[in-house]
């Protein structure tokens, strides 16, 4: 039986594509990207969300990631490999010294006092946030997809199905990492850490969830998910999504359908499906123990085959659903 939970639509998003939902948990906000430049800020408490401040960058926005002890401290990576920390109370962004990217930053994740950026053009970088500026550089041979980190390990999603992890910080033992292919058979869309940090999820464009686990082959596992089903054909859509419930087996995936399915990891059994939010494509998640937001945009434009100023496209929209 699902699970009724109280969902609201937030006002004042940006129209164009949403490209990162990020949870402050401590202040009770939210950081939202996308590509018209935009940072959006919003608080949310008593089942409101209201906007903030909204810090405008003159290129797309492709990720953030919120640091500090309270989650204060907001990166944001850019589309020409830009990094940038969002000063919020001049409204500006600050650029981040000794950056050498030079294709777009897709992923960020935070590390004690630094910040993790990895790009289009495989550079994995790492920022010193007291200095605000790159400290550290390690060159792949592919396009970084998706990456995430706890207190011991990186994890990196590359193009050619490979997934790389590292021990923590990066650079203490030289190391190139740990390769192993990505349990997908078509590109890899997110990358998440478990809440246990024993293993991660990838999700993938053909509607896939493979689960695997650092100390045990024998527990991987992938499932099917995003499809449908009809009397003379299959529709696979691609799962952009992936967010857990902390300290929990609980997953949930976001997808080109539009829907968000929850899964529970040990039983390895769907548990939940929200109500369908609109005939956008989910593609973003993020949660805690008190809200799971929902970005949807039209992703159309990926599969149509000319793309130019006249294409129309339906406006992104963001849900946040208060769970019980």
């Amino acid at each position: 039986m699902a699970v009724v939970h109280e969902t609201i639509e937030v006002d004042k998003v940006a129209s164009d594509y949403l490209s990162d939902v990020v949870i402050l948990s401590e202040l009770s906000q939210l950081a939202v990207t996308a590509w018209d430049g935009s940072l959006s800020i919003y608080d949310y408490s008593d089942k409101k969300v209201q906007l903030n401040t909204t810090l405008r960058h003159q290129f797309p926005l492709l990720c953030c990631v919120a640091c500090g002890d309270r989650g204060e401290h907001i990166y944001c990576g850019g589309v020409q490999g830009e990094v940038l920390l969002a000063n919020r109370a001049s409204s500006k962004f600050q650029v981040v010294r000794n950056n050498t990217a030079t294709l777009g930053v897709t992923s960020m994740c935070c590390y004690r006092n630094t910040v993790i950026c990895g790009s289009w053009d495989g550079l994995l970088q790492v920022v010193d946030r007291e200095s605000n500026e790159i400290v550290f550089k390690m060159q792949l041979n592919d396009k970084i997809l998706s990456m995430d980190s706890n207190n011991e390990r990186l994890v990196v999603a590359t193009a050619r199905n490979k997934v790389f992890w590292w021990s923590l910080p990066l650079g203490k033992d030289g190391s190139f990492g740990n390769e192993v292919e990505s349990g997908l058979k078509f590109q890899t869309r997110r990358i998440k850490l478990t809440p246990q940090g024993d293993g991660y999820v990838s999700s993938s464009l053909d509607g896939r969830v493979a689960v695997q686990y650092f100390q045990d082959e024998q527990r991987k596992f992938a499932f099917r998910c995003h499809r449908m089903n009809l009397a003379d054909t299959n529709f696979v859509f691609p799962v952009n999504g992936l967010a857990f419930l902390p300290n929990s087996t609980v997953l949930y995936t976001g997808g080109a359908d539009g829907c968000v399915l929850c899964w529970n990891l040990a039983t390895r059994k769907k548990v939940d499906q929200l109500p369908k939010f609109n005939e956008n494509s989910v593609v973003q998640l993020a949660c805690n123990n008190e809200i799971l937001c929902v970005a949807t945009s039209d992703d159309s434009f990926k599969t149509c085959a000319v793309v130019n100023e006249d294409t129309e496209l339906q406006p992104s929209r963001l849900y946040v659903v208060f769970l019980n």
